[in-house]
């Protein structure tokens, strides 16, 4: 359960980010425009929280996973997927694409249909593809001959990426609240 909740934490911490994308986004560029290096307190605050929370919702969550995978050979059912994906499976670069998905469907032994598990994992996906994209907004920001930031406007194409992986987001954790709850359940029938 403490995985639901600190899953939907960090989902409201990232419609907290959303809300004050934009006028993050015209704080940044008020201060490199007048050559300032002044930081937004609550927007670094807020990045902090995302962290942390973010970081917390993972070990949770890696720990629900590997507690079914434990219970379920127990029960003498073999899981299946790569052994213990739950933890490394997020962070081999390309293959974290795949290997979480792999790893929760192995656990959800057919508790949870792949509708489900792609309903949480693509817009997973694409919340990871969006921050990105978001991130990179910047490039674009700087003349590559003079190295002087000389397009600040570029940095608004981060605003909409930002409600995208917000809007993401929130989805992905609606069907990830659906496969916690139903593993869990079924799990405990078993």
């Amino acid at each position: 359960m403490l995985a639901l909740i600190t899953t939907g934490v960090y989902t409201l911490v990232q419609l907290g980010s959303a809300l004050t994308a934009q006028s993050t986004v015209n704080s940044a560029k008020a201060a490199l425009d007048s050559g300032g290096t002044s930081v937004n307190v609550a927007t670094t605050l807020l990045q902090v929280l995302s962290f942390a929370v973010g970081l917390g919702s993972f070990v949770l969550l890696a720990l629900w996973m590997s507690r079914i995978r434990s219970n379920l050979a127990k029960l003498g059912i073999k899981a299946g997927g790569p052994p213990h994906v739950e933890w490394w499976g997020w962070f081999v670069p390309l293959a974290n694409f795949v290997l979480p998905l792999l790893g929760m469907r192995a656990i959800a032994h057919r508790k949870v249909g792949m509708d489900v598990l792609l309903g949480w994992w693509i817009p997973w996906c694409l919340v990871w593809l969006a921050s990105i994209a978001a991130s990179l907004t910047s490039i674009f920001a700087v003349d590559f001959q003079t190295g002087e930031l000389t397009n600040l406007d570029a940095l608004d194409a981060s605003v909409p990426l930002t409600y995208l992986a917000t809007i993401a987001t929130i989805v992905s954790w609606v069907f990830l609240t659906v496969i916690i709850r139903r593993v869990t359940a079924r799990h405990l029938e078993d």
